[in-house]
């Protein structure tokens, strides 16, 4: 399928934000570096997106989509219900891994911009409560030793998975995904 001339400006403006907004920060990254380390005139960049806010929010929802599809695809892989639930810790760990431990982008969106407008916070809680919706399904389907409920289960999954990756950020490695994965592993 060949990209109409629209789609491909927008993927090298999006490409590029999503470099930068991950190695920089958003806060830092201006519009003209966007537009200078994108080839694209700054026409262009208001043509598909009024603000820097604007592109902001496509970031989040892009990198919603195609970190989620990942998962889902790495999880449906698995047969056994319990190691469902294992995967989303060895998948977190790679992502780490492949990040150079660079954190959660949802995590960093947040504290850079989470307060400043409406549409970027209820961006990055529609992807974190996706991901709750999704642990949630695994637990149920897991047939777990009900030592937890299961939302208990679910939430501390999900507690475990954001912390396990703030300290893989801080510490510049995946053991605390890996312990708390062992821990998970106890549990189901």
């Amino acid at each position: 399928m060949i990209k109409q001339r629209g789609q491909v400006v927008v993927d090298k403006i999006l490409d590029t934000a999503e470099r930068l907004f991950f190695e920089q920060g958003y806060n830092i990254t201006g519009i003209n570096q966007v537009i200078e380390e994108a080839d694209i005139a700054k026409a262009s960049l208001y043509k598909h997106f009024g603000s820097k806010t604007d592109l902001l929010v496509a970031y989040l929802q892009r990198i919603h989509e195609r970190w989620f599809d990942k998962l889902e695809a790495d999880v449906d892989k698995v047969a056994d219900p319990k190691e469902k639930l294992l995967t989303l810790f060895d998948y977190h760990r790679e992502r780490q891994l492949q990040n150079g431990f660079g954190g959660c982008r949802f995590i960093k969106a947040n504290d850079e911009a989470g307060m400043s407008d409406e549409r970027v916070l209820a961006e990055i809680q529609k992807a974190k409560q996706h991901l709750r919706d999704y642990i949630s399904m695994l637990v149920v389907n897991s047939g777990h030793q009900k030592l937890l409920t299961d939302k208990e289960l679910t939430e501390l999954i999900f507690m475990m998975l954001d912390g396990g990756i703030v300290a893989a950020s801080v510490f510049k490695q995946a053991d605390d995904l890996q312990s708390a994965k062992s821990i998970i592993q106890k549990l189901i």
